[in-house]
């Protein structure tokens, strides 16, 4: 699908609304409720940005927006004001008696722009080229974006958020409105993490950690230790595998944490006592 299929279908409604209007009969009225009821939600809010744009841009604006800025910024207001259900927004379409004016008149702003539908397909996701966007360098670059007025934009960058874009908003009344994209960096997120577990562990909860993960597992934490490099040949549990994991997370190094069981070293004492030879006093000796 692309931008011209939902020109084509604001085309069909604004011809049942002209029937409507010329024949003022019910058969017209029904017939253009009836095509309006059936449509997709996507299609339904297309319609209504063609049918405000008609409605709200006056010629001052046509001669100091292009149709692209005019359309987009229609757009972007009816999403913030945002869309109820479906059936209600259709009703609100038929509703309009003067319908066909403003739908000719919205499309002869909208009838030539070299806009494909990729932006307006998900339009119940309110997601319009510039989200859509965000939504990307999210993924890659920032771990949240929000939206703002100039009045916080400097209060942000010193708390280390950086600028993306910025967007321009024409209002139905002729306001011209600026919004600031700003996105918190991931690498400074993970930065004020890996700060505060510092301070954790700074305080001792390091510690309480470890004993806790031994507690949790039933093992005696006398056994728990780190190594300077891993010899290999000691049995992993639950609390070695979170704690080496730990290491090589929040500090890049290889975690070295093994465990002996204090029991197990006790048997092997007590082994060696039991094999030992006895040492004999010669003055003892009945020779």
């Amino acid at each position: 699908m692309n931008f011209a299929h939902f020109i084509n279908v604001t085309k069909t409604v604004y011809q049942l609304a002209c029937n409507r209007r010329t024949s003022r009969s019910i058969e017209a009225s029904n017939e253009l409720e009836k095509y309006v009821n059936q449509l997709s939600f996507d299609e339904i809010k297309f319609i209504q940005i063609i049918m405000y744009l008609g409605r709200e841009t006056t010629d001052e604006d046509r001669l100091k927006y292009s149709n692209k800025e005019l359309f987009e910024s229609q757009q972007r207001y009816l999403e913030k004001k945002s869309w109820s259900i479906r059936e209600l927004e259709a009703d609100h379409i038929v509703a309009k008696m003067p319908l066909d004016e403003y739908l000719e008149k919205g499309l002869g702003i909208a009838w030539n722009l070299n806009i494909h539908l990729d932006s307006y397909i998900y339009l119940d996701t309110k997601k319009d080229k510039v989200k859509n966007e965000e939504g990307t360098i999210f993924m890659s670059k920032y771990c949240r974006i929000q939206k703002m007025d100039a009045n916080f934009v400097d209060s942000y960058l010193a708390k280390g958020w950086e600028l993306i874009d910025t967007t321009k908003e024409l209002s139905s009344f002729g306001e011209t409105t600026i919004t600031y994209h700003m996105g918190y960096p991931t690498n400074s997120y993970i930065a004020d993490l890996k700060g505060i577990i510092g301070k954790y562990e700074e305080l001792g909860l390091f510690e309480e950690l470890k004993k806790r993960l031994c507690e949790k597992e039933g093992i005696d934490i006398q056994g728990l230790r780190e190594e300077t490099f891993y010899l290999g040949n000691h049995p992993k549990n639950e609390a070695v595998n979170f704690l080496n994991h730990y290491v090589n997370v929040l500090k890049n190094e290889k975690g070295n944490y093994i465990y002996d069981d204090p029991a197990n070293k006790k048997k092997e004492e007590s082994k060696i006592k039991e094999t030992a030879p006895v040492t004999v006093n010669e003055d003892d000796l009945p020779f």
